[in-house]
């Protein structure tokens, strides 16, 4: 057989790298990852609604507003964006699992009706501080209600219990203080909080609790507890103390709203008899006091005239005694005067002997 000659492909040649050139470009990367880590560890942005906290080698150096900072690379400064100007928020006895249109709480009614999801459930007690490794879904809903219930009943001075849910809002004045004189500012607030509400429902009665005292436990509340979180330099200042609601336990609510309708009902029926008290009573009086001014102007003017008709006679009398004849004539045509006008028909009598007699009627009221 003929043997097929076999052709080789030569190959290319790999051109030779030297040490020095490949020592080159690793001073190159090193160097421009060491500019980008540098410029990302000195620039930082602050928001709006924050204030940023300067440490360096982990002590406070100072405090920046907002916008864009720079600072020492490499972490020998570091910044802490601290919200000063927004509004949070702690919730006791329940809390909201989603804000907004379709609000979603969570608490005991919403436990009792079994209307919680898994992942609310884990949420909350999260929060707590607790885990929730292996745990089944009626085990979590055990463990929530211990949680809940733990912060809203509440006994009163008068020794009845009380299940009370309020919110706490507060801003940050010292991000400083906020930052190194507390461990954990959110159970800080937590717990002074229950302090406070408890020490002052604690104080009073059931009654002031659930209706007459509640805008004076928010009030004191917020007194007592920015007092107290001073006390403790946490730079947190108290917004508002707000008691969402107030009720007896759920197992003798019924009862206590029956007591409390009938306490309506009494006080609304007293209302509307004091509205008809002051209805009658002072328009009898005002009838009375009119009717006494009337006898009274009535006796004024009978004792006025007969004062008058007095003076009048004495001074006819006077006259009288001067001129009878005179007189009594006057007096008798004075009388006619008034007397005649008043009689409808007038009949005129002809005295002397058999020729007298009745004249003729002129009717001097009928127009000619």
């Amino acid at each position: 057989m003929a043997r097929v000659p076999v052709y080789r492909v030569p190959r290319p040649a790999i051109p030779k790298v030297s040490a020095t050139a490949v020592w080159r470009w690793l001073q190159l990367a090193i160097f421009l990852v060491f500019i980008l880590l540098g410029a990302k560890t000195a620039i930082y942005t602050i928001d709006t609604d924050s204030a940023g906290v300067v440490k360096r080698f982990g002590k406070y150096h100072r405090t920046t507003g907002p916008g864009i900072h720079l600072l020492f690379p490499f972490w020998i400064e570091t910044a802490t964006e601290v919200p000063v100007t927004r509004n949070q928020k702690e919730e006791f006895g329940f809390r909201t699992m989603q804000a907004g249109v379709d609000s979603r709480y969570l608490g005991i009614e919403e436990l009792d009706r079994g209307q919680v999801p898994q992942d609310d459930l884990k949420t909350l007690i999260r929060e707590s501080g607790e885990g929730t490794f292996g745990q089944s879904s009626s085990s979590l809903r055990s463990r929530v209600q211990d949680i809940l219930r733990g912060e809203y009943i509440m006994l009163t001075g008068d020794l009845n219990i009380v299940d009370v849910e309020w919110i706490v809002q507060y801003k940050i004045k010292e991000p400083r203080q906020y930052l190194f004189n507390v461990r954990d500012p959110r159970y800080t607030i937590r717990d002074a909080s229950q302090s406070v509400m408890r020490q002052l429902i604690g104080n009073g009665s059931v009654d002031e609790a659930i209706t007459i005292g509640r805008i004076e436990y928010e009030n004191n509340g917020k007194d007592l507890l920015q007092e107290l979180l001073d006390e403790y330099e946490t730079g947190i200042h108290i917004v508002t103390v707000k008691m969402q609601s107030s009720n007896p336990p759920l197992r003798v609510r019924p009862a206590f709203n029956e007591v409390n309708k009938s306490q309506q009902q009494k006080e609304q029926r007293i209302n509307e008899a004091m509205k008809l008290y002051n209805e009658v009573i002072p328009k009898t009086i005002g009838e009375a006091k009119r009717v006494i001014e009337t006898a009274k102007g009535y006796a004024a003017e009978r004792v006025n005239q007969a004062e008058g008709d007095v003076a009048k006679f004495a001074k006819v009398l006077v006259e009288y005694q001067k001129a009878p004849e005179i007189t009594r004539r006057r007096l008798y045509i004075e009388t006619m005067s008034k007397v005649l006008p008043e009689i409808p028909e007038k009949w005129i009598l002809e005295q002397g002997g058999a020729e007298g007699g009745i004249l003729l009627k002129l009717d001097l009221d009928k127009e000619m």
